[in-house]
């Protein structure tokens, strides 16, 4: 059984798909909160909860140790089998282009996406996993990045210390679909998320306008 979907229907027949990846936290008000931001673009839009074995919880900022419990349970097998059913789903009811977003381990399970599918764009916002991954079975970011099929986009904070920015923009050079990383001044891991301690509303802001940029495949500056 794959993971039950938070599902977003746009205004009339869906122009395309959109998976949202959500990070540690679960699939939280901000991980629904972009799903209807991309419905409003008109996208047929998913959110997987990742956590659904445990019963599909979300976290509170808070709560940190408990959602890392939770993220470190998770097993390879099971996130493809979750991923590829959420993408399945969108392919059956549209037939326009599929975007995948994710946030954080969201992020890093996104990018794995970009290289296990053939893909419209893949934006990965705060990525994990870059020099190691936290799930065996599922390689550290920026070899995926290296393997990708799909044109992709990493966001990271300039003062996010968790994000080794060098290593991935070396994978992001290398031959293959477009890619780029977006570095936001000043910003740290958690800058996109209201109600983390790190969230910053002018960069969180800036973040999802570089995304509809990207997904229209406009220049981000």
């Amino acid at each position: 059984m794959a993971a039950p979907l938070f599902v977003r229907e746009p205004d009339g027949e869906p122009r395309g798909g959109a998976v949202v990846l959500h990070d540690v936290f679960g699939v939280t008000e901000y991980a629904e909160d972009v799903c209807r931001a991309l419905a409003r673009t008109g996208r047929l839009a998913v959110s997987p909860y990742l956590y659904y074995q445990r019963g599909g919880p979300a976290f509170d900022a808070e709560e940190l140790g408990a959602a890392r419990g939770h993220m470190a349970e998770l097993a390879a097998e099971d996130l493809a089998a979750d991923i590829d059913a959420a993408l399945g789903y969108l392919r059956a009811r549209t037939a326009g282009p599929v975007l995948v977003v994710g946030f954080s381990m969201g992020a890093h399970l996104a990018t794995w996406a970009a290289a296990r599918h053939e893909l419209a764009a893949v934006v990965a916002v705060s990525p994990s996993g870059v020099g190691a991954s936290p799930w065996p079975g599922v390689p550290p970011a920026e070899l995926l990045i290296a393997e990708r099929r799909t044109p992709w986009l990493g966001v990271v904070g300039g003062a996010d210390s968790r994000v080794d920015v060098g290593l991935l923009e070396m994978a992001a050079r290398l031959p293959g679909p477009a890619a780029a990383v977006e570095v936001i001044a000043g910003a740290g891991h958690g800058f996109y998320r209201s109600g983390h301690p790190e969230h910053d509303p002018d960069a969180a802001a800036e973040i999802r306008r570089r995304i509809g940029c990207f997904l229209e495949k406009k220049p981000l500056s």
